[in-house]
């Protein structure tokens, strides 16, 4: 009598009439003549490549996710740059004001550009240091003035953002009376 090998979805070898094959003696398969197990049927045909296919979705989503990414840094840049030009003119139009409240006796001295008299060549050579560091340290074509108006001193910065057409502006008002 010869014993049946089981494996389960294979081609007979021979036929098992015995009935003692398999456990508790229900009838199995045996193993499987002439065909080798590694040998990929009809289905196996129809998936090639689909692996594939899912590496090519994966690279694509990755991509799109890589340039949203690289858009969302290029846009924080510009606005922590804009946002570094707006802290310069800030504090430059700060320091020309509280230089004249230190000076009151010369406000004249710190109009920009220059009218009224001048009693101090310290004051006005002062004055035109911090209009070239104002020029220097904004972009685009920047200007600075001051205007006295009675006893009030009005400080004025413009200069021009990554666009020509994004004109920017910062005005400071303070009291100069003595």
């Amino acid at each position: 009598m010869k014993a049946c090998v089981e494996v389960p979805n294979r081609r007979r070898a021979e036929p098992c009439r015995s009935g003692l094959c398999g456990s508790r003696g229900a009838p199995t398969r045996p193993a499987f003549v002439g065909a080798s197990p590694f040998r990929r049927g009809r289905r196996g045909r129809e998936a090639r490549g689909v692996g594939l296919l899912d590496a090519l979705i994966a690279l694509a989503i990755l991509a799109f996710g890589l340039i949203g990414m690289t858009r969302m840094q290029t846009g924080l840049v510009r606005q922590a740059t804009e946002s570094e030009h707006r802290l310069v003119a800030a504090q430059l139009g700060d320091e020309l004001l509280s230089t004249m409240r230190v000076d009151v006796d010369n406000v004249d001295c710190y109009r920009l550009p220059a009218g009224g008299v001048c009693a101090s060549a310290e004051a006005k050579a002062r004055a035109d240091d911090w209009k070239a560091r104002a020029l220097a340290a904004l972009p685009g074509a920047p200007t600075a003035t001051a205007v006295l108006a009675g006893d009030r001193m009005l400080v004025t910065l413009t200069w021009t953002g990554r666009a020509a057409e994004d004109a920017r502006k910062l005005e400071v008002t303070t009291d100069v009376r003595p």
